[in-house]
């Protein structure tokens, strides 16, 4: 219907003098929703003769043709570096502080003596002990002939020897307790300062007296993709000589030293947090460069260089479907989904979709459409 036909209807409706209220309301109505479809209907034709001529107007860009480079892929991960083995020192048996065997910092050995707690007080309780269970025996002895002779009842016999095992229970005692009098280093390591001075009191038990940590080798912790974790395990597997992976670790003063692990391997179970796994580098540290708790970057690196397809990582876009690029054929844009691998300084790694024939655009990828004309630039 045209706009004069409509206008036209309107008034023969409105120049009715029966006209009720109901009826007026609805012709206003009536005139709101022709005006409301008229409107709608003229913004569509007018939205739809702009996206055709925005289709149809060429945008400039500049393009690239994908390259092959010999590229040497290296990942650099935060890693934190971990005791493998570390105990609190803690007193077994209560008592003073007799002698203190070590210097604060000091590396010590597995079975070095550490403390003395009133090591002679403790000697004499096994005297006791031993001197008693002597007297026990030789009773016992006495009861065993007298219950022979029939002069003793086998119950008072019974009591005899159940003596005799309380007393040497009670020496067996007395002679662990003499042991933990001198406390010794569980473990091999470093040592931290001692946290109770000599002449000081210590209960079974308490506090801790001081604490070591395993200092070689360590364990290197960092968190890896399942796909990573797979290949570090298959490279490091095939041994020194046949790996391409070279592992080095950034100190915190700059310094890159080479890790050469005694053994790589992964936890049991990926982070449902993060979709990442623990991965474990054990090192012997021989240096003492690496301190646990300290937060290191880890370098992984392949030690020989291939050849590989890239593309400048700015020419890659995502949606949902994945990663794409827009490959200009002629002076049209084609959207082109292509399946990426690692990234080599400002590029990507392309795995499948794209050859070194193709030019691709690297400036305004994300404002580019399917069908889309351009007029292309080529990248210095």
């Amino acid at each position: 219907m045209t706009k004069q036909k409509m206008m036209e209807k309107i008034s023969k409706i409105a120049t009715k003098k029966n006209l009720t209220r109901g009826g007026k309301i609805l012709l206003i109505l009536i005139i709101g929703g022709l005006i409301g479809a008229t409107v709608t209907s003229y913004m569509a034709k007018k939205g739809f003769a702009k996206m055709m001529a925005a289709m149809n107007r060429e945008t400039y860009i500049t393009v690239q043709a994908p390259k092959l480079e010999n590229i040497t892929l290296n990942k650099k991960y935060i890693a934190k570096v971990e005791a493998i083995n570390a105990v609190d020192i803690k007193p077994q048996v209560s008592g003073y502080i007799e002698e203190i065997l070590f210097e604060d910092g000091s590396e010590v050995q597995e079975g070095q003596t550490l403390y003395n707690i009133e090591k002679r007080r403790y000697a004499a309780n096994v005297a006791s002990a031993k001197a008693n269970l002597m007297q026990i025996e030789n009773d016992y002895k006495r009861q065993q002939a007298l219950y022979k002779d029939k002069m003793l009842p086998k119950a008072e016999l019974e009591v005899a020897e159940a003596n005799v095992a309380k007393a040497k229970a009670a020496l067996d005692l007395a002679e662990v307790d003499l042991d933990h009098a001198d406390i010794e280093a569980p473990i091999s390591g470093r040592i931290g300062k001692t946290l109770v001075s000599k002449g000081n009191f210590v209960a079974s038990g308490g506090a801790n007296l001081a604490r070591i940590v395993q200092m070689q080798p360590v364990r290197i912790s960092m968190s890896v993709t399942d796909k990573e974790r797979l290949n570090a395990v298959k490279e490091m597997a095939k041994g020194p000589n046949e790996s391409k992976l070279h592992l080095q670790a950034q100190l915190a003063d700059g310094t890159i030293i080479d890790i050469d692990p005694n053994k790589v391997y992964a936890d049991n179970e990926v982070s449902a947090q993060t979709a990442t796994i623990p991965l474990y580098i054990e090192y012997q540290n021989a240096e003492n460069l690496l301190i646990p708790g300290n937060f290191i970057n880890i370098f992984v690196s392949e030690t020989s260089a291939k050849e590989e397809l890239t593309v400048p990582q700015v020419a890659v876009a995502q949606d949902g479907n994945g990663k794409y690029v827009m490959v200009i054929n002629g002076n049209v844009a084609e959207q082109r989904y292509v399946e990426l691998g690692d990234t080599f300084k400002d590029r990507f790694v392309v795995k499948s979709g794209l050859t070194t024939e193709d030019k691709i655009a690297i400036t305004g990828v994300q404002k580019l459409s399917n069908g889309q004309k351009v007029k292309a630039a080529e990248a210095f």
